[in-house]
């Protein structure tokens, strides 16, 4: 089990984070006034944080049931299971149970909602109050990785639940383990930490690296993906046993100690994670002795999980107006890795309005303003790279704009990203109160940013 720092303030809100892929769900919650989150355990005793991720419809009645049970009521042939929930939802999908068709996007907001039925079993006290989906504050999933499909299931899921859309997103595994990272004591990650996560077939693995020398301090984290176990198993399958043995576990443990010591070469790594249920038993003795070797070493599940809490509560403070306290900016792929703001003049000094910030999520990004329109029919845009390299601006000039004297068109701006490479501009003609109405005339523009950055 993986713990949160007990360091760091409470919250005010009540947080729900899902780890969500197409074996295995987690979730964790986070209670107002808490320190840190806590993972819901799928059985009534012991900590058994891993809910395999299907559904079953019964054939005897028209009845669902998720997770273990629903294996069970498989195995026994008293139902039709339902698996890949999430990959089919992704791919707006229709699936078959029992004669009938069903969206698998509504099949996965039904396992979700069934899911979180943990929430009144649980035997914490604390946790009565807040048994229901509508008590979530906010609502953080995380996926293996985010994209516009993902974006667009996410929405259609929270509308399934009955949820605002604004209390519900989702974040990379990688952001996860950003939010918890920083967390966490920093002794754990003051150089570099690391993430093995092995699900039976290949090794993924993920590494922290936080730069001090920016301001804030900037947090990278790169991935790398390699097979473990090939020979052994035909194409498609997963290493099913619990343990492996003789000379595959040999094998296994070998081929991991080399692939360590190549990741580590160079290295100063403060802390390791292993993740998945490869690494149940005790086939790595070896390169567990590696790993120790002047480092911290945990086995757990429930990080991904604790991490969408984390980066959910700073989610719900953001869109609160509340000060998240964020010290460090995290430049994953699905992150803005510029500052943009626009340049003007407030009673006649040169000021800068910042419109997006670099670490937000592209598809989280939008900013907007009013300004006065100069003479020029133009403005100016500043973007600032995280990196340290030179700033750059970008001059709009609005063609097409009705005469009027100088300082009496007011325009309302809107930024946003469609993805994370291009920033789309929005400008609208709002006029100047009753001396000039607004002509309704709307102008858009789109750039690169990787083109407006290039040296």
């Amino acid at each position: 089990m993986f713990l949160g720092n007990s360091e760091k303030k409470g919250i005010n809100g009540f947080i729900l984070g899902m780890d969500l892929d197409d074996r295995y769900a987690q979730i964790s919650c986070w209670l107002p006034g808490e320190q840190k989150p806590e993972t819901l355990s799928a059985e009534a005793e012991g900590e058994e944080y891993m809910i395999p991720a299907v559904l079953c419809r019964r054939t005897d009645r028209d009845v669902w049931t998720y997770g273990r049970e629903a294996l069970q009521t498989a195995e026994r042939g008293e139902g039709v299971l339902v698996d890949n929930l999430l990959s089919s939802a992704l791919q707006g999908k229709k699936v078959e149970a029992g004669g009938e068709i069903f969206e698998a996007t509504a099949l996965l907001a039904l396992f979700i909602k069934r899911s979180l039925s943990l929430l009144g079993g649980t035997s914490r006290g604390a946790l009565r109050g807040y048994r229901g989906l509508e008590k979530a504050d906010f609502f953080m999933f995380t996926f293996e990785k985010v994209d516009r499909q993902a974006l667009e299931m996410v929405e259609r899921v929270a509308l399934l639940l009955s949820l605002p859309p604004e209390r519900v997103s989702c974040q990379s595994r990688a952001e996860s383990f950003f939010y918890y990272n920083i967390n966490q004591p920093e002794e754990l990650w003051r150089h570099l930490c690391m993430i093995c996560d092995f699900g039976g077939r290949t090794l993924k693995t993920m590494l922290f690296e936080a730069n001090h020398h920016t301001r804030p301090a900037t947090v990278t984290v790169s991935e790398e993906e390699q097979a473990l176990l090939t020979r052994h198993l035909p194409e498609g399958k997963e290493y099913e046993a619990k343990e492996p043995s003789g000379k595959m576990a040999e094998e296994m443990d070998e081929a991991f100690l080399v692939l360590f010591q190549k990741l580590s070469a160079g290295k100063i790594i403060d802390t390791i994670y292993l993740i998945g249920d490869g690494f149940e038993g005790n086939w790595y003795q070896k390169t567990l002795s590696a790993l120790c070797m002047n480092r911290r070493v945990f086995r757990g599940n429930n990080l991904y999980s604790k991490g969408a809490c984390y980066g959910g509560g700073y989610k719900a403070a953001q869109k609160s107006r509340q000060k998240a306290g964020q010290e460090y900016v995290y430049l994953g792929a699905d992150m803005l890795k510029v500052n943009l703001g626009l340049d003007a003049v407030k009673r006649g000094e040169d000021i800068y309005f910042s419109l997006l910030d670099a670490g937000m999520n592209w598809f989280d990004a939008r900013g907007e303003c009013d300004f006065l329109l100069d003479q020029d029919y133009a403005f100016s845009l500043r973007l600032s790279p995280v990196s340290g390299r030179k700033a750059r601006q970008i001059v709009v000039t609005l063609s097409g704009v009705p005469e009027r004297p100088p300082g009496t068109t007011r325009i309302h701006l809107t930024v946003s990203c469609p993805d994370a490479e291009t920033v789309k501009l929005r400008m609208e003609d709002k006029g100047f109160g009753d001396f000039f109405p607004s002509s309704g005339l709307a102008w858009e523009e789109s750039f690169s940013l990787t083109d407006v950055l290039k040296d």
